[in-house]
């Protein structure tokens, strides 16, 4: 591993440091070869993996582009050991070019005689020509003096010997390691590079090494090492170790092998867990499935603890009836081929005997006392240091959702609910079983709190207080859920913004993001017509700590930022969400309602008919910087009566200021009335009276879709 803790420079100054010269550039013939190119590491993490591959596959031909080298298909393929870019049919050279550069303006390029000046001599001196073969040319709205300059292409190999360094460096991951003196950030260290063109090594440096012809297959299987002399060696090799390169088909193998386990001990096939499959798919090159079991005692123990275990902490495959319930085992996949499964199955089987018996204590301890009896402890677990413990948390909340009843109005069933919910919201933190697996939070609270003989639906709403956890989670399912999980995430949001800790980049300890987009995602799912800014307002008002106007207006932009993805994620047009939002943004359930009935009337057969009279109306009043008082008893011709007739009609019809329909419904009769005004009149009249009634009148127009949308950002206005 070296020495982690030189001084070191970034990824880019690593490119040759510390590595072995590499060998010449071979000549190459012209016919175009395949190409590959392999990166290998250390074990990555799962998501780098992911991240890894997708940018060279937007990476790899923009490369390719730039470098002027044609070629057919690309593949990008990866496993947690290597990183593979193969190129089919590579030019085997960059094509001849003829190109014009351009130089100083004419008018400096040349004395008054028609000689060439100092300019255009350095000019000419720096493209390797003679100042007689300068030319001009007119070009970006003048004339200038223009090199025309012939390249010869270059090979391949020379050229990708030379890019391909800052193809890798270029890599970006969320944390990266350095491992040796080179200097060199990656996700993990990189052990070996291989790169060919046909069966030529492209011998390039970076992070130490030098690029051969070399690679390595599994851990721990004969040979490590293999001197590969084509493509096609290349595949037979990693065949040969059962080694599968597309994440594609290594997820269908997964699928295919761990279906057909559960299958055979009676289990439901299709119950396989979208997300572990992906992570497993990104932990294994050469994916073996078998099956492992436990004693059907641990079934007792609740079935979300019995879930976590094997699946978020262990990455096995939990196994279900058709009904949902547990049997008594597991679907692990190793690395590796099928020698010793026994051993290996009875190595993971002792790991979560133990695991399952850990959790059967922590139970059986927690449960001694009463969920109530733990909220002293909340006081000896800070929150954050300026906002206190989780206690004064747990307090906080409690007054809020008092201040959000009248906001949401339950009835005193779910009033009551909500209020005892509130005071046990956070009591289960400070469990055993909590503090070891911390994901459990809210759902061992629901199961303490049934065990402490608390009503079901305190239970329920103690778990749902945390739903969603993560993209495409359920919602709560009673309102006591909702406005406590309000009331957490405001808290959370407001006061962390207050202390100045609002996420930057991509840091975000206190998961805020995810915060925002739980509360507008069940916002939207309950159809909740609630103002955020008051919902902030009334969250800052409980804080230790001053919450400033501008605090709160940042924290109430980045959950609108949250919202706009999320409607965005959801196909809906750009311009049709910035329009909406930036009326409505405060209202999650409004605005989702408002972008979907604009994207319909944004297709309507009549919508260039539409949006131009709204838009002449706007668009030749968002100058003035006064509001007009119309004056009707001052109107001279009877187009000004007719429209404030119609808008007069229009105001009164206006019955609910957010709807989209309804704004158009009312705002269509108009549009007739207004053509005729401005064929009628001249709107900017030098008499400023008459000039004031008709900017009047179309403010009027232009107000009616004030707390609808802004529609001066829709394409076409």
């Amino acid at each position: 591993m070296e020495f982690p803790w030189l001084a070191q420079g970034d990824g880019a100054a690593a490119v040759a440091r510390a590595a072995p010269l590499p060998a010449a550039v071979p000549s190459v013939g012209p016919e175009p070869r395949d190409f590959l190119l392999e990166i290998g590491t250390e074990e990555l993490p799962a998501g780098d993996l992911t991240s890894a591959l997708e940018q060279l596959k937007e990476r790899t031909p923009a490369l390719l582009d730039e470098l002027h080298l044609a070629h057919e298909a690309i593949k990008v393929l990866g496993t947690p050991r290597r990183l593979v870019v193969w190129v089919k049919q590579l030019a085997a050279s960059q094509p001849d070019r003829e190109s014009l550069v351009k130089g100083p303006p004419a008018s400096r390029a040349f004395d008054a005689l028609g000689a060439p000046t100092k300019a255009a001599e350095g000019f000419a001196r720096s493209r390797g020509i003679d100042p007689a073969n300068l030319q001009v040319a007119e070009m970006d709205g003048g004339s200038y003096v223009v090199a025309r300059v012939f390249e010869t292409g270059r090979q391949a190999p020379a050229v990708l010997a030379e890019a391909l360094p800052g193809l890798i460096a270029g890599l970006r991951f969320d944390k990266t390691m350095r491992w040796n003196s080179s200097g060199a950030a990656f996700s993990r260290p990189i052990r070996w590079l291989m790169a060919l063109f046909g069966g030529e090594v492209v011998s390039f440096a970076y992070a130490g090494l030098t690029a051969g012809n070399f690679t390595h297959g599994l851990r721990f299987h004969s040979p490590d090492a293999f001197k590969v002399g084509s493509q096609a060696d290349y595949f037979k090799f990693l065949q040969s170790q059962e080694i599968q390169l597309d994440p594609v088909e290594r997820s269908a193998s997964i699928t295919d092998q761990t279906r057909r386990l559960i299958e055979e001990c009676g289990g439901d096939p299709q119950r396989l867990d979208a997300g572990l499959l992906e992570e497993v798919t990104n932990l294994v090159e050469a994916p073996t499935a078998l099956r492992g079991s436990f004693a059907a005692e641990h079934l007792k123990l609740p079935a979300e603890v019995l879930v976590s275990v094997m699946q978020k902490y262990q990455r096995y495959f939990p196994v279900y009836k058709a009904d949902g319930s547990l049997l008594p085992y597991f679907i692990v996949v190793r690395n590796g081929d099928a020698q010793d499964l026994d051993v290996v199955a009875d190595g993971n089987e002792q790991v979560v005997r133990a695991r399952f018996a850990d959790a059967a204590f922590f139970i059986r301890e927690d449960v001694k006392s009463k969920l109530e009896d733990f909220l002293p402890r909340l006081g000896t677990l800070t929150f954050q240091v300026k906002l206190g413990s989780m206690l004064d948390k747990t307090h906080r909340i409690e007054k809020l959702v008092e201040r959000l009843i009248p906001m949401v109005k339950l009835d005193a069933a779910d009033i009551a609910t909500v209020r005892r919910a509130a005071t046990l919201s956070k009591a289960d933190l400070v469990t055993q079983m909590v503090i070891e697996m911390t994901s459990l939070q809210g759902t061992m609270g629901r199961y303490y709190a049934r065990q402490s003989g608390e009503p079901q639906a305190v239970s329920d709403a103690i778990f749902e207080a945390y739903l969603p956890r993560s993209a495409g989670d359920q919602a709560p399912g009673s309102p006591a859920g909702l406005l406590v999980g309000m009331a957490d995430r405001l808290d959370t949001l407001a006061g962390l913004f207050a202390a100045g800790l609002a996420p930057t980049g991509t840091k975000d300890p206190f998961a805020q993001r995810r915060a925002a987009l739980g509360l507008v995602q069940n916002l939207i799912t309950w159809e909740l017509n609630f103002d955020l800014k008051a919902g902030l307002q009334a969250a800052a008002d409980g804080l230790s700590i001053p919450a400033s106007p501008e605090s709160q207006a940042a924290c109430l932009d980045f959950i609108i930022g949250r919202l706009q993805n999320l409607l965005l994620e959801q196909g809906y047009r750009h311009d049709v969400v910035a329009a909406v939002l930036a009326e409505q943004g405060a209202n999650p359930a409004l605005a989702a309602r408002g972008v979907k009935q604009l994207s319909v009337w944004v297709n309507h057969r009549e919508w260039d008919t539409i949006l131009p009279a709204y838009a002449r109306c706007v668009r030749i009043t968002r100058d003035q910087k006064q509001e007009f008082e119309i004056k009707p008893q001052t109107f001279v011709d009877e187009a000004e009566k007719k429209l404030l007739q119609a808008i007069l009609m229009a105001e009164t019809d206006r019955r609910e200021s957010t709807s989209v329909d309804n704004f158009f419904a009312v705002f269509i009769p108009v549009i007739p009335v207004i053509n005729h005004f401005f064929e009628a009149v001249l709107v900017m009249a030098d008499d400023p009276i008459v000039r004031g009634n008709r900017l009047g009148l179309l403010q009027r127009v232009a107000r009616l879709a004030a707390g609808t949308a802004d529609f001066s950002k829709l394409e076409g206005f």
